[in-house]
């Protein structure tokens, strides 16, 4: 339910101002708060100053580029972002989601799916349905000298938190909890990022997130040995130090 988010408030960047109304028309019939900005520079100036349950971009801002903002995002906000822009050709759906993306979503759209999509990102990332909800109920998990907070979200290594996005603290977070255990990419996409039609798998999707996680975590690993280590012709698969 939306009373279980820690905010209604949601940021929608796009410079067409008919798609702004479109989905504040829709979004406020589902008690959610709504802000706009048409610019890039805008959309930073709020997210400076105030919180948002997630962020709703447009790729072709006149000013500055999508993508390039949630790049910049990851480094210091962890709220999903979904990528709603007329950008149709795969080669950007990975520029996307290698920026930290969470859901990417072509035009034309349906405001009813993005309304739904919308509540199913804030429901995984706030409330934790299905199996990630079920590990999130444990208690912080250790590996090495990297601590993983599922109350928070936090990861920390040293006293020093490592940022991570919604997904790489899931994914993270899901190894972590079944160490030693083999995963494939499709397994991976169906337990952290629900996806479930053939169509919709895209295994560099994992690949990206495994990549971003290894670069951030090897600073903190003595030996410099991948934590999350590759099985050719499997998958992935998280070892204890």
């Amino acid at each position: 339910m939306l009373e279980a988010f820690p905010s209604k408030r949601i940021l929608i960047v796009d410079d067409d101002a008919r798609v702004r109304r479109l989905l504040r028309m829709y979004l406020e019939k589902e008690q959610f708060i709504i802000e706009e900005a048409g610019l890039g520079w805008q959309a930073l100036s709020k997210l400076h100053h105030s919180s948002y349950a997630m962020i709703i971009l447009d790729w072709a801002l006149p000013d500055i580029k999508g993508v390039e903002i949630c790049s910049y995002l990851r480094t210091s906000l962890n709220i999903p972002v979904m990528f709603l822009t007329g950008r149709t050709e795969e080669a950007d759906r990975v520029k996307a989601f290698q920026a930290g993306a969470d859901d990417f979503v072509m035009k034309p759209f349906s405001p009813r799916e993005v309304v739904l999509r919308i509540k199913s990102m804030l429901a995984r990332y706030h409330g934790f349905t299905d199996q990630i909800a079920t590990e999130l109920t444990a208690s912080e998990v250790m590996i090495g000298s990297i601590l993983i907070n599922p109350v928070t979200r936090k990861v920390s290594a040293e006293q020093e938190e490592i940022h991570m996005t919604p997904k790489e603290f899931e994914l993270l977070y899901h190894l972590a909890t079944h160490p030693e255990t083999a995963y494939s990419r499709q397994d991976l996409l169906r337990i952290v990022w629900k996806v479930e039609r053939e169509e919709e798998l895209d295994f560099r999707t994992v690949d990206t997130h495994v990549k971003r996680l290894r670069d951030k975590l090897s600073h903190y690993l003595p030996s410099r040995e991948d934590l999350i280590q590759t099985l050719w012709g499997i998958g992935y698969i998280m070892r204890l130090p």
